[in-house]
């Protein structure tokens, strides 16, 4: 009821005005109205079941608008389990809804809307333009296939996981790489964060924070969340999380439980997997292609090292014979020369002796007229001379022997086997025999044929010209 003061101003109490504007309000706004707003707070209270959101209406990031709701527990059951079923997602802080309500205002809380409908299907455009927008800024950005783009390790073996330890599918990931039929040996450690909800992004972009300051000690980073369906995945579509895998310095791999919608975090990851046991079997796959190729390769290692060492023998052999075929075509000329010689010598001697004893008869014959003196110089000439063919002969025959004798030793010593045995052996490099240090580079394999075996090098440093 107005009051009149001593200066004649009319004043109202508070309780004038709130029925005052109770009263505009129940005449002019006497129906039901659809309203689009954003949940700046949900405000659920579980004991009572009654939800308080405050809602915003923003433009550019800046609140233009804001105003107290109510969603009574009756209502709120109804209309939650009908916006999970419809979007997959809770009711929570954040999203942009379509609803009907009543305008009302209390004496004692002020103005509010009572919630009475909420459109599902809305938000779940809302979250789908969101979703679209944020693919288009990523690209924009250029960011949208960093991750992709990383070389996927050869070996992953060191893993680094964000999950939550008591889920199961953590817990399935873990028991099929760790128990693989194939021995195959991975390390892994998990970095707990909570992978649905409202603090999810927070929680998940933190864990990718501590992993990359470790990123030295893990090959990829795996996102690993047990289930679910796909009721709670909106938060894989936030901008700032997705920006922060794509932009990360190691692969990333997702196995967050879903076969229907792929996230945002799905489609910028460097590959995504439907539930955490198909990620652990792709890891596993992974090692076992890898084995193969290993395998592979030390047979055909093999094959090849068979090839060049029965080619080399061939031509080992092939030398061998070649230095026998040499030695023996040279000495057995040299003994045929020796031979000649030899023949040719006596025949010389005996002509010469022949003619020698012709002339001495003839001499004889002559000077038997001679006095004894004469006759017995002449005799002890001819015994010197005599002697002296005697000594040269032998000697002749001496020298020969000798020279045949050292041919057939350098004979023995050009055998391949025989040097060999005296330390020396055959270094080749890409299966030719090497002849210079010329031919060498640092880091050369080489091998070395010696008398029992053979043995590989590498090439750490070279010395070129002749060592003293």
């Amino acid at each position: 009821m107005a009051e009149t003061n001593k200066k004649n101003r009319k004043v109202f109490t508070l309780l004038d005005i709130t029925k005052s504007l109770q009263s505009v309000i129940r005449k002019n706004y006497t129906g039901q109205y659809w309203v689009k707003a954003e949940i700046a707070r949900l405000n659920f209270y579980p004991k009572s079941g009654h939800c308080y959101p405050d809602l915003v209406h923003k433009d550019k990031g800046k609140i233009q608008a804001e105003m107290r709701s109510i969603i009574w527990k009756s209502d709120f059951r109804r209309l939650s389990q009908n916006f999970r079923e419809v979007v997959k997602e809770d009711l929570k802080d954040g999203m942009t809804i379509l609803f009907k309500a009543t305008v009302n205002f209390h004496q004692k809380y002020g103005l509010s809307l009572n919630i009475l409908e909420i459109e599902p299907a809305f938000t779940l455009g809302e979250m789908a333009r969101e979703k679209a927008e944020t693919i288009h800024r990523l690209k924009k950005e250029g960011v949208f296939y960093l991750n992709k783009k990383l070389l996927f390790p050869l070996l992953p073996k060191r893993i680094a996981i964000i999950s939550v330890e008591t889920s199961k599918g953590y817990n399935d990931f873990l028991n099929i790489i760790d128990n693989n039929r194939w021995g195959f040996k991975f390390t892994h450690y998990l970095f707990p964060a909570l992978l649905q909800g409202d603090r999810a992004i927070q929680s998940i972009s933190r864990q990718l924070r501590q992993i990359h300051k470790l990123k030295d000690y893990f090959d990829l980073v795996t996102i690993i969340r047990g289930g679910g369906g796909d009721v709670g995945l909106n938060s894989y579509d936030d901008y700032h999380l997705a920006k922060q895998i794509s932009r990360f310095p190691l692969p990333v791999i997702t196995g967050i439980g879903h076969s229907t919608n792929e996230t945002v975090v799905d489609m910028v990851a460097h590959a995504n997997k439907i539930t955490p046991t198909d990620l652990g079997y792709f890891l596993v796959d992974h090692f076992y292609k890898l084995s193969l190729n290993i395998d592979s390769l030390s047979q055909r290692l093999a094959g090849e090292t068979d090839n060049i060492l029965k080619h080399e023998k061939e031509r080992l052999v092939g030398y061998q014979n070649f230095i026998h075929s040499y030695v023996s075509h040279f000495v057995q000329n040299n003994r045929n020369s020796l031979d000649r010689l030899s023949l040719d010598l006596k025949k010389e001697t005996s002509k010469r002796i022949t003619r020698e004893q012709a002339h001495l008869m003839d001499h004889m014959q002559k000077m038997r007229t001679f006095s004894k003196q004469t006759i017995e110089k002449e005799h002890e000439h001819l015994q010197h001379f005599v002697r002296w063919l005697d000594i040269f002969t032998r000697q002749t025959l001496s020298n020969k022997k000798a020279h045949l004798e050292s041919l057939t030793s350098k004979q023995r010593l050009l055998d391949p086997h025989h040097i060999m045995k005296r330390g020396y052996s055959i270094t080749t490099l890409d299966g030719k025999t090497l002849t210079s240090s010329q031919q060498l580079n640092t880091g050369d394999r080489i091998k070395t044929f010696l008398y029992d075996g053979s043995f590989e090098s590498e090439i750490k440093t070279i010395n070129h010209g002749k060592q003293k």
